[in-house]
């Protein structure tokens, strides 16, 4: 069967990797004329589309669905696939989508419903309030007490170039109350309690709301000095019951038929458990889980078929995976560090440190990208970022 690969990152080629061994016929599609992710030995074709007007993706996707026909569309990321919600209609009976209903997807990419729905089913989540005015931000600081976060509604836009800003009191607040008078988005702003802790990613599938695979994982270090950003290193866990169960009450109210990562912050010394969302989509870390023997790359096609009437239902997973097994992602860390040092954001004593800790991850951990096997897409990457500019324009073309 012919499956179209939809949206580039870093999961990318973990999901092609997977159904190319899998006997699948894999299509590339992909916004990036000199993508990495093309040259993996298991891509068969790449088809190049235009990545920054979504008006023409959607026209695009709709003439290479009815003249290729291909089985199947692997929507990888957040951004085609929030293209592809609001226009689920028009592209119904030209190819079965692996991911979740448009609605579910919609409905988990709102922190503000997942926070909501947490609350009725009695999943830990932090104290939180929308944006309405400073007044009301204001008192609802008072009444939770520093220190807060801020951060959109949706993690398809940022704050100040970030995930997520933590403010450690008033002052900071202050500061940014006054920014939300030319934000042209203030109401997709969010208030939050901080929840101190580790994130654990809890990797998910599920059937009609009931889980079939789960695999969970804690985040060890990010690509910010304060842990709020991409996670880069990160090491399997023994699954909680704990998680499991407010995983399993989040896709059961949701009736949730596909695969995701639900994240949590767990302070290990009081145990405390706050949740922090529900990514409905391969998560960027299914190496990890891959490598492991937990293939949710398959489990969504499998899941896929089966929500059509096309198959059976994938049976549970259940082998126990190894726990203590690191996964690392060279390339965002290195650029973390290296953006560091030129900013200035770290002193010299933790970057020496930083340095340590990233020689040892990439010796000892499973990689998020590098295979032996197919060792293209990675060295590629590198190339594209640490070549000269001159260089760097002799990439080869992937379309």
């Amino acid at each position: 069967m012919r499956v179209l690969v939809l949206g580039d990152y870093r999961q990318t080629v973990t999901v092609v990797r997977s159904l190319a061994r899998a006997g699948y016929s894999i299509t590339l599609g992909t916004h990036d004329a000199r993508s990495s992710t093309a040259l993996s030995r298991y891509v068969s074709r790449v088809w190049c589309c235009d990545g920054a007007c979504p008006a023409r993706f959607l026209d695009q996707l709709e003439a290479r669905l009815r003249s290729e026909r291909p089985e199947l569309v692997f929507t990888v990321g957040e951004t085609p696939l929030r293209r592809l919600i609001g226009e689920a209609a028009r592209f119904e009976g030209l190819a079965t989508f692996v991911n979740p209903a448009p609605a579910t997807i919609a409905r988990c990419f709102d922190k503000r419903v997942i926070y909501e729905m947490a609350a009725r089913l009695g999943v830990p989540a932090m104290l939180w309030r929308a944006f309405g005015d400073a007044e009301d931000w204001r008192r609802g600081a008072r009444e939770m007490g520093f220190p807060l976060v801020v951060k959109r509604k949706d993690s398809s836009s940022q704050v100040r170039s970030r995930k997520a800003l933590i403010l450690p009191g008033a002052e900071a607040l202050e500061a940014l109350l006054a920014e939300t008078a030319s934000d042209p988005d203030a109401a997709s702003l969010l208030l939050q309690k901080f929840a101190p802790g580790r994130r654990h990613n809890c990797h998910i599938a599920a059937a009609d709301g009931q889980l079939i695979a789960y695999f969970q994982q804690k985040v060890l270090r990010t690509d910010e000095p304060d842990d709020t950003g991409i996670g880069v290193a990160g090491v399997s866990v023994a699954p909680s019951a704990a998680l499991r169960e407010y995983c399993e009450r989040l896709t059961r109210s949701l009736g949730y038929t596909g695969i995701g990562c639900i994240q949590f912050l767990v302070d290990e010394r009081t145990g405390s458990v706050a949740l922090l969302e529900f990514n409905a989509r391969m998560d960027s870390t299914a190496a990890l889980p891959y490598q492991l023997g937990y293939d949710f790359p398959r489990l969504a096609v499998d899941l896929a078929a089966w929500a059509r009437g096309r198959g059976p239902c994938p049976a549970s997973v259940t082998q126990p995976y190894p726990v203590g097994k690191t996964y690392h992602w060279l390339y965002g860390d290195l650029h973390a560090w290296v953006d560091c040092a030129r900013r200035g954001r770290v002193g010299a004593p933790r970057l020496t440190a930083w340095a340590l800790q990233m020689l040892w991850a990439a010796s000892s951990s499973y990689h998020l990208t590098w295979e032996l096997r197919d060792p293209l897409p990675t060295l590629h990457a590198f190339w594209k970022k640490l070549a000269p500019a001159p260089a760097r324009r002799l990439s080869p073309r992937t379309a």
